[in-house]
């Protein structure tokens, strides 16, 4: 089929030979494919998030997914200041009580609410309790070490995280993100 039969507006992907392979192979593994699912994320250390439009998510029947799709990088703190930027630009007057108006003008597109979530989780040290001498014992303080390079949170909620999950170091990064 060449490029002039294509319907207009008709969605093409383009697969290559081994990615071609790669999912026959998963088929054969017995994974389902996971309908339903317009954006994946992988949040990295420095505030960088690399984000997958319209993958291909399969599971394992253990709880293991594989995603097919391109990942794009998407910087946080770019984010940030190109929000900061247009919010000058625009000379937003937030003066006013909020209560009974309209916000319609707002921006609701996944991009935006996932910078106002990351913001938000950024500025509000409300969750945090009180960090102090925590109970370390039974626990590898290289494990801990290695949770709060990884997830950059306190050495109390390191701790806590690893006792949650009796000392594995995995589930306790991946409760901590």
């Amino acid at each position: 089929m060449s490029i002039e039969e294509i319907p207009q507006g008709a969605e093409v992907q383009v697969i290559s030979k081994n990615e071609k392979k790669a999912r026959d192979l998963i088929k054969k593994l017995g994974l389902k494919q996971v309908k339903g699912i317009s954006r994946v994320t992988f949040k990295q250390r420095p505030n960088v998030i690399y984000a997958i439009d319209q993958p291909d998510v399969y599971k394992s029947p253990a709880g293991t997914y594989v995603v097919f799709g391109e990942a794009k990088v998407d910087d946080i703190n770019q984010r940030y200041a190109e929000q900061a930027a247009a919010a000058a630009a625009e000379g937003h007057d937030h003066d006013h009580d909020h209560e009974g108006h309209d916000h319609s003008h707002e921006d609701k597109s996944p991009e935006a609410i996932t910078a106002d979530l990351e913001k938000a989780s950024l500025a509000s040290p409300a969750e945090e309790e009180e960090e102090g001498d925590v109970d370390e014992t039974g626990l590898d303080p290289k494990d801990i070490d290695i949770i709060i390079e990884q997830t950059q949170v306190s050495r109390a909620k390191a701790v806590r995280a690893l006792k949650k999950h009796n000392g594995d170091m995995v589930n306790a990064i991946m409760e901590i993100s």
